[in-house]
């Protein structure tokens, strides 16, 4: 009962309402209390954490930023709690993209997503862990950048369990791979910002331009008045040469 207590006071603080979701994350911490290896994880972390995995679960969106204030844990720190707590309660199982997207805010992202993993993988027969987090991550990023759709990578390169060069050799790939089988998105916010600053680019290329002919005539002009006056000058003294 105290248990149900805590989960409804965090979980309306994490926008949780639903019975569904508490019931399963009240199931899921009941089970974490109960196994010695959970000692390490802190009570609250442990029913932020238990909700986590059960609007994940459920398909349910989740505010992980108000989560790390609850729990007053780093990103990297609440990652890797979470993953261990997974492996706890034997829920380390692919991540799927549609749970990505849900958990991310990106449906929008979901199918373009599908269609660089599907096509990534008939592109390398090779690969045997594509259930690894990294691709599904990757896609899914790789979607969120072509449709300009804002993302938090630091929380996807997590859930992605890889170092961060590797991340960035991932994701990189991706995006190459994408371009080459013609994926495009939907920026047109960033095409007309670029557009605009092009122009701003030529106008100042223009107006450089301009500027440095300018300096050049009146170089040119300077030039003209100082062969004009030595020349004077020269005939004025030769003049009185001439007459002394």
């Amino acid at each position: 009962m105290a248990n149900n207590k805590i989960l409804l006071t965090h979980g309306e603080r994490l926008g949780i309402r639903d019975s569904a979701t508490i019931q399963k994350a009240d199931a899921f911490l009941r089970t974490l209390n109960s196994k010695p290896s959970s000692k390490t994880v802190s009570d609250t972390a442990k029913v932020v954490i238990c909700l986590d995995l059960a609007a994940m679960n459920l398909g349910i969106p989740f505010d992980q930023e108000v989560a790390l204030k609850l729990t007053s844990l780093r990103k990297t720190v609440y990652q890797n709690t979470l993953n261990n707590v997974q492996k706890i309660l034997n829920l380390d199982k692919p991540i799927s993209i549609s749970e990505l997207c849900v958990q991310f805010s990106c449906p929008e992202a979901k199918e373009m997503a599908l269609t660089i993993l599907k096509s990534y993988q008939e592109k390398d027969t090779k690969i045997k862990d594509i259930e690894h987090p990294q691709y599904a991550a990757a896609a899914v990023y790789t979607s969120c950048k072509l449709n300009g759709i804002k993302i938090d990578k630091t929380s996807l390169k997590l859930v992605s369990r890889l170092k961060v060069a590797e991340w960035n050799e991932l994701v990189d790939e991706f995006s190459k791979f994408a371009a080459a089988v013609g994926l495009s998105g939907t920026k047109k916010r960033n095409i007309k910002k670029s557009a605009v600053t092009e122009d701003k680019i030529e106008e100042k290329d223009i107006y450089a331009t301009t500027k440095a002919k300018d300096k050049e005539e009146v170089a040119e002009e300077y030039e003209v008045w100082r062969e004009r006056i030595l020349r004077e000058a020269s005939e004025e003294i030769l003049q009185r040469e001439m007459n002394e």
